[in-house]
């Protein structure tokens, strides 16, 4: 009796209609739906190309003319214990090209200071230690000095990028503020000091006179010295100095 309970409960050829049903439409549902889907992309796509082939209404995308880098400067410090002051003027006259032997024009037009970076030589064996530093002296800046010192064989080393919402992460423009300090080093001798830098190049603004050079070749692009001035105890490597 529970036997036929069962089987009249739940018909085996009803389960397999019901199943065979149940197949069927999802089949031709994926039959049907499925083109209908995708014609009304291949038309849309298909207008594309024929705008594009024909010369159609796409327009060209904004673009910005400016010519944009970033670069790392390498220094060395040709002085012992030497304390510089970098302003403004210093790094946008770092890249500059000889109009004449006594004559020079700015490449850059704006320069944003990202971070430096110091090292300084071990020093010998039973000599005193030697340090470096820095310190941030632009406006809204902490003036707070960072220093290390070497060890033995190991360098004194000092990476500090410029304080939040200081002038050192500002801008640097020709023509502005150029005077205004932006951070204090102090190295001793055979230092290396890196500056990552945003450079921005002349376009069609009227070019900026450098520093005045003795004896520059014309044409030829120099780097000044970071602290500034011709006869500067800070050395670019791997560019001409500006003589």
């Amino acid at each position: 009796m529970q036997m036929r309970y069962c089987q009249s409960e739940v018909p085996p050829l009803k389960q397999d209609k019901s199943l065979k049903e149940s197949r069927s439409f999802g089949i031709s549902i994926f039959r049907i739906t499925a083109p209908e889907m995708m014609r009304p992309r291949m038309k849309t796509a298909q207008r594309q190309r024929d705008n594009n082939s024909s010369g159609g209404s796409i327009q060209p995308p904004p673009f910005v003319p400016t010519v944009r880098a970033s670069h790392k400067f390498r220094f060395t410090s040709d002085a012992n214990n030497g304390v510089y002051n970098i302003d403004r003027a210093s790094l946008l006259n770092l890249l500059v090209v000889a109009t004449s032997a006594t004559t020079t024009v700015r490449l850059v037009e704006g320069i944003r200071l990202r971070e430096v970076e110091m090292w300084s030589n071990p020093t010998a064996l039973g000599s005193p230690p030697s340090s470096l530093q820095i310190e941030w002296t632009g406006e809204n800046a902490p003036s707070v000095v960072i220093s290390d010192t070497s060890m033995g064989v190991r360098p004194a080393h000092v990476r500090s990028r410029p304080p939040a919402r200081s002038s050192a992460q500002w801008w640097s423009m020709s023509g502005s503020q150029e005077t205004d300090n932006l951070f204090q080093i102090s190295v001793p001798q055979n230092s290396v000091i890196d500056l990552t830098v945003d450079l921005r190049f002349v376009e069609q603004e009227s070019p900026t006179a450098g520093e005045t050079p003795t004896g520059a070749a014309l044409g030829h692009i120099y780097c000044d010295a970071l602290d500034g001035v011709i006869s500067g105890q800070l050395t670019p490597v791997g560019y001409n100095k500006l003589p």
